[in-house]
């Protein structure tokens, strides 16, 4: 089994330290990996794995704030989904945006209240989601 695969089942288990000796032996392992399903960061804050989670975010696990709209949900998206509050707390510490949308145009609020995760969508929403509103032209 490959370091990667053999890390990847770590971090879905929340073995902090198994993840925390990998890392330190190979740091490159928490990249994120785009468009395979295999993004650590998205696996751990799906997953709830928080203390993980934290050792992703410390060792540099996401290129920028949190990801690219037009990539593969955000771990953000992902933990909102599942109603991990805790990854998502941690998430918005290291300054995940709620505001980024998906390639279906749905914030990480959205998928929340589509699972049914009420209380974190209101968590989530931001003050323009408040103003969300379809512009149908001028008024006449």
């Amino acid at each position: 089994m490959s370091s990667q695969a053999r890390f990847q089942e770590a971090v879905m288990a929340g073995d902090a330290a198994s993840v925390r000796a990998m890392l330190a032996a190979e740091p490159h392992l928490a990249a994120p990996r785009r468009g395979d399903g295999t993004d650590p960061v998205v696996l751990a804050a799906r997953h709830g794995r928080v203390e993980v989670l934290r050792l992703l975010l410390q060792a540099g696990g996401v290129a920028q704030a949190e990801g690219d709209p037009d990539g593969p949900p955000t771990a953000l998206m992902a933990a909102a989904e599942a109603g991990q509050e805790e990854a998502v707390a941690l998430l918005l510490e290291y300054g995940a945006d709620p505001a980024l949308r998906d390639r279906q145009g749905r914030t990480a609020a959205d998928l929340a209240e589509a699972a049914g995760h009420h209380a974190l969508r209101r968590r989530l929403a931001t003050p323009a989601e408040a103003e969300r509103v379809v512009w149908s032209g001028p008024s006449q």
